[in-house]
């Protein structure tokens, strides 16, 4: 990876030691003598010196909290003029609730993170008791609201606009096919109810992660179970929800019985956003709902320019819009109101990396989405949308 520093972009940053034991980091966007106060924690009070302050709590013993702080490091740079004080606390070492502690004590207007929905509670039980709000990562829309945003792609938005889309083209016969998971869980509930509202569920399958060779039997299995499902209630349409590696083995694995593709639509999730989804020939003219992909390819190479890795997750650029978000509202507003519900869910929302998008009172980001159509020279949108419900 790229030894990246924030420094020779021209602010301070300034990363407490024991960073990766997790102490806690405070970012400055500019060389300013109050950033000397903060180095111990203060009393929970608001304070008025002309900076935005940003407490940010990720499990920075994962891949992912790492790859979201990042991104938010990146935002800071790219929203110097916003006057940012981010401070770090790794939930990975201390506890989320302990981190949201830490990060109110050091007079935070505003909580970006934690990444899982048990975190985000966590974090909110402290945050709500000091009056400032949530933005976390987490794809639990039950986490939502009284104060706790969710800056994330919802995949339950993500196929109702897939599978509109499918209706309008005449297909009316679903089907889907989903992991032993939790994600499986929630996407083959919105997929149920979506496909009851356009045409039918037809057939509904489950099957096991691959991680051993004993759940490979167990995935050849199910996969193969689902296939007669599939082929026998004349499905047209099918939902692949994950990547284009398992979709590639579960392709494999159907038309080893006999089960015959080419007539058959796929249908996915943003998780299909990876250059490997045009190399599966079977998927060529399917489609997935996400956002504006050719913003986030964008994104996503300019992030590997300076960490040495695209980001293996879409949170990355929500991260960035989160901390854009936070800059926007803090130059329009006064400390102490400036990340007010009216001020987050304000008409017209924002625009960030990933396209436009609107928050709404129950907490959860709409993001506008697009249909993609897959094929060998790249993708193609087929449909392109206004901002997702509110």
């Amino acid at each position: 990876m790229k030894n990246f520093s924030i420094l020779r972009m021209g602010f301070v940053a300034v990363l407490a030691l024991g960073l990766a034991a997790c102490s806690g980091a405070r970012f400055n966007v500019q060389d300013t003598t109050t950033a000397g106060l903060l180095t111990d924690d203060v009393p929970n009070q608001l304070i008025q010196d002309g900076n935005i302050r940003v407490g940010v709590v990720l499990p920075l013993g994962t891949k992912y909290g790492k790859i979201v702080k990042n991104a938010l490091e990146l935002a800071v740079i790219d929203n110097k003029g916003a006057k940012i004080l981010m401070f770090i606390e790794n939930s990975s070492t201390i506890g989320a609730r302990s981190a949201a502690r830490k990060v109110i004590a050091k007079g935070a207007e505003v909580i970006l993170g934690p990444i899982t929905s048990t975190a985000v509670r966590n974090v909110g039980v402290e945050a709500r008791a000091a009056g400032i709000p949530v933005i976390a990562f987490s794809q639990d829309v039950k986490v939502a609201g009284n104060g706790i945003y969710l800056q994330s792609f919802l995949r339950e938005k993500e196929i109702q606009k897939v599978v509109a889309f499918a209706a309008s083209r005449g297909l009316k016969r679903f089907a889907s096919l989903t992991p032993k998971s939790g994600f499986g869980q929630v996407v083959a509930a919105a997929f149920q109810q979506a496909a009851s509202q356009y045409g039918s569920l037809v057939a509904a399958g489950t099957y096991t992660p691959l991680k051993s060779a004993a759940s490979k039997t167990l995935f050849i299995n199910d996969i193969k179970n689902f296939a007669a499902q599939a082929k026998s209630a004349n499905a047209d349409a099918i939902l692949l929800p994950e990547g284009p590696s398992k979709n590639k083995n579960i392709i494999k694995v159907m038309e080893s019985v006999g089960f015959k593709t080419s007539g058959i639509k796929f249908l996915g999730t943003s998780l299909w956003n990876k250059t490997d989804t045009n190399a599966i020939p079977q998927l060529a003219g399917s489609w997935f709902a996400t956002a504006n992909a050719t913003k986030l390819n964008r994104f996503n190479s300019r992030y590997a320019s300076l960490f040495g890795a695209t980001p293996s997750t879409e949170r990355a650029a929500l991260a960035y819009d989160a901390l854009s978000l936070v800059a926007t509202l803090g130059r329009l507003g006064a400390a102490g109101n400036r990340f007010s519900p009216e001020a987050i869910a304000r008409a017209g929302g924002f625009g960030g990396v990933l396209g436009h998008y609107s928050y709404n009172y129950g907490g959860v980001s709409n993001y506008s989405l697009n249909v993609m159509q897959v094929g060998g020279s790249g993708f193609k949108t087929v449909s392109s949308g206004d901002v997702a419900g509110n």
